[in-house]
């Protein structure tokens, strides 16, 4: 395990804590986050490993770049996947994608489950699926799910175990 991946701790603690307590990732936190990650790259692996670490970036934040720019994320979390990425490296963003991308949906139904919508979402989902009218209106405002969490909680899984 490479020694870079002790920071991924430290950021995700930064990150979480502004997450939960303002809504906002701070730009400073994540901007660090990409320098370290490409300049530890390029020392552990010259140019290589800082060619790994660049694409690591561009497809953390690529891939969650079109749902920020429909409102579905914000840009901190846009942000925080991409310095992710530039710290695991190209092969292993994948794998961290996918274990992101998990543990958001188990939040997003835990959330669903405390604000107590999770039947009513499954059901209109079905209905959806199926062509059938939507009984209620929809939520006036849907609970919010705090992406970074799903963030920190899909890279240390896919980093450490």
């Amino acid at each position: 395990m490479p020694l870079v991946f002790v920071f991924l701790p430290i950021l995700f603690a930064f990150a979480c804590y502004g997450e939960v307590r303002s809504r906002r990732i701070p730009n400073w936190l994540t901007g660090a986050g990409m320098i370290f990650g490409l300049g530890a790259a390029f020392i552990e692996g010259w140019f290589p490993g800082l060619g790994n670490a660049f694409l690591g970036l561009l497809i953390g934040g690529g891939i969650l770049l079109p749902f920020c720019l429909l409102g579905v994320v914000g840009g901190g979390d846009m942000k925080l996947m991409a310095a992710t990425g530039a710290i695991v490296g190209y092969p292993l963003v994948l794998r961290v994608m996918t274990d992101v991308c998990l543990a958001g949906g188990l939040l997003a139904v835990g959330i669903m489950a405390w604000n107590g919508i999770l039947l009513t979402t499954f059901a209109n989902a079905f209905k959806i699926l199926f062509g059938m009218p939507k009984a209620s209106k929809g939520l006036k405002r849907p609970p919010m799910v705090p992406y970074g969490l799903a963030i920190a909680a899909g890279t240390l899984y896919a980093v450490f175990f």
